[in-house]
């Protein structure tokens, strides 16, 4: 058995491991049954009983029987989180093509794997030897079990085979990032959102020409987009690094090369940028955080006096549509109609749920479930899904602004960057471009190659983030994709890089939600970057959404809005 470590927080590290382990092993041959969940808590008992009796002072007596009354009580909590953990693994998002079952079993030994590497060797050796006998527990080795064993084994011991590219120390400047505050908003609504706060209608002839709004709406972002890019065309290639584009004189513009946006910043001019993660058809979400950031104000101040007001931007990393109510007719037209009116302050990127494709004449979501769509499939023609097709490939998917990086998901496969990458022109290749939209970070230093491999949703190591973001100048990373209950994490913050993970859709009393949504666990958050000379802060705050499920503040909850098509 175990032999755990005289280090409280080690040992209770190897604990927590072990149980990861026994509730992977018991999905790994199928669903994890009340016969295999009393075998874990009895594996949990007699491993608790012995890293008790094998303390450097042994408890007796009473002493005893409380320790394990304590360990047992709090490590039943750590078992029955861990198995919702996993449950809700099987909720999320797979691509087109990917099975759920094959996903959840990648997520599942990426995190065996990460628990193994925060381990010395002698201590992976003992947790490998507890592996054998949790397999071999109840008399027979399931062969989905070995196999998950071998290749765990297997992965362990790979040479990762991909060179990590260090292209020289970065200096990392001081980014600031406070604790997240409370934003009360100046004014509880804004005109903008009086045109289109309606709902699909189910008549007809009036639903045909709300589509055909929509549609037109579409076309003017397409044609926005297409004049920057004909303006901002070629200027990435043979670029290094964003450093290339600070200290010219003239100094560079902003520009859109392909679908990639660069924002140096201009001499003396400071900067504050209002930056939102995921908001899957939440819209109170985005109203709120719009009004809370006071963001139209800020445009119009801006205008008014160019010298004395900061630059706003508004950055949207993405995965507009799907999971909440409000997707088509709320978030994306209200995103678009953000961008039309103000196109130099409003970025929108694109996620993985904005990936549609066409096969046999259909027009299918690439990621599953795709809510939206299924649910207007029977009012909307293929045509109309087609027109929201070219949007989604038309829209960018990352933003350079100074030496911070913007993008949905994170970085590309190691694979593919040696293959592909070239300059910061590569960042225009559509595998780059695609597995950005899909990975993410993770507890290990480095993935290997064969685990990255294993699903289009796959993982990178701390330094491969470090060594992507050095080849490209950056050392900030700021991306959506992944949710995360607290709404905004660090993922990684040291002195090479900081990488923050930003979600903005969710609440637990969030009426944009269906009721049995998982998001329901987020507390939804937004966040300011404020950048002036070179010294930048970032202000996390959480989004208060709970007015906006009022008709009085939003005109979707009114009774005399449409309702027929709400579940969209």
């Amino acid at each position: 058995m175990l032999s755990f470590s005289h280090d409280p927080l080690t040992a209770e590290t190897q604990m927590r491991a072990v149980i990861f382990y026994l509730t992977t092993f018991g999905y790994i041959d199928g669903d994890l049954d009340l016969c295999e969940k009393a075998f874990v808590s009895d594996y949990i008992g007699r491993l608790i009983k012995h890293r008790v009796d094998t303390a450097p002072t042994p408890a007796t007596g009473s002493m005893r029987d409380e320790l394990i009354s304590k360990y047992t009580n709090h490590f039943s909590e750590v078992f029955q989180s861990t198995d919702a953990q996993v449950r809700d693994l099987f909720t999320e998002s797979v691509a087109e093509g990917e099975e759920q079952d094959d996903f959840v079993y990648a997520k599942l030994k990426l995190r065996c794997f990460e628990f193994f590497k925060g381990f010395d060797k002698a201590n992976q050796e003992q947790l490998m030897e507890t592996i054998d006998e949790l397999v071999k527990a109840d008399g027979q080795v399931h062969p989905a079990e070995e196999k998950f064993r071998t290749e765990l084994f297997e992965l362990l011991h790979e040479d990762l085979g991909i060179e990590l590219l260090d292209e020289g120390n970065v200096e990392r400047p001081a980014v600031n990032v406070q604790r997240a505050t409370e934003l009360s908003p100046a004014t509880e609504n804004h005109p903008f959102f009086e045109q289109f706060e309606h709902h699909y209608t189910a008549a007809p002839e009036r639903l045909e020409a709300q589509v055909a709004a929509d549609r037109k709406l579409i076309d003017d972002v397409i044609a926005a987009l297409a004049r920057q890019r004909e303006a901002g065309a070629g200027g990435l290639v043979g670029k290094q690094s964003v450093l290339e584009f600070g200290d010219q004189n003239p100094p560079v513009k902003p520009f859109l090369d392909g679908h990639v946006h660069i924002h140096p910043p201009a001499p003396g001019v400071s900067y504050e940028l209002t930056v939102l993660g995921d908001l899957h058809g939440c819209y109170s979400c985005l109203k709120a955080a719009l009004m809370q950031s006071d963001f139209f104000d800020k445009v119009n101040r801006y205008r008014a006096d160019p010298q004395k007001q900061p630059f706003p931007m508004l950055i949207l990393l993405g995965d507009y549509i799907d999971r909440g109510l409000f997707s088509y007719h709320g978030i994306l037209r209200a995103a678009m109609q953000l961008y039309m009116r103000a196109p130099e302050h409003v970025v929108l990127l694109r996620g993985n749920h904005e990936y549609y494709l066409e096969h046999q004449g259909k027009v299918y979501g690439a990621v599953r479930p795709s809510e939206a769509m299924d649910t207007l499939r029977p009012h909307f023609s293929v045509e109309v899904f087609r027109h929201y097709m070219q949007l989604f490939d038309a829209l960018p998917n990352m933003l350079f602004f100074d030496r911070f990086l913007f993008v949905h998901a994170g970085i590309p496969r190691d694979r593919t960057l040696k293959e592909k990458y070239k300059d910061l022109s590569s960042l225009n290749n559509w595998d780059i471009r695609f597995e950005m939209m899909w990975s993410d970070p993770s507890l290990a230093d480095v993935i290997p190659a064969a685990l990255q491999e294993q699903s289009a949703r796959f993982a990178f190591g701390r330094l491969q983030s470090q060594a992507f973001l050095r080849r490209l100048g950056c050392h900030t990373l700021i991306r959506g994709h992944e949710k995360i209950d607290e709404g905004f994490r660090r993922e990684y913050d040291e002195d090479g890089q900081l990488l923050i993970t930003l979600f903005s859709s969710g609440g637990a009393d969030n009426e944009d939600l269906p009721q049995d949504s998982s998001y329901r666990s987020v507390v939804p958050m937004a966040l300011t970057l404020s950048w002036h000379d070179g010294q930048a802060q970032i202000t996390p705050w959480p989004i208060d959404y709970r007015p906006y499920n009022q008709p009085s503040h939003n005109g979707f909850y009114s009774t005399e809005a449409e309702i027929e098509h709400r579940s969209d």
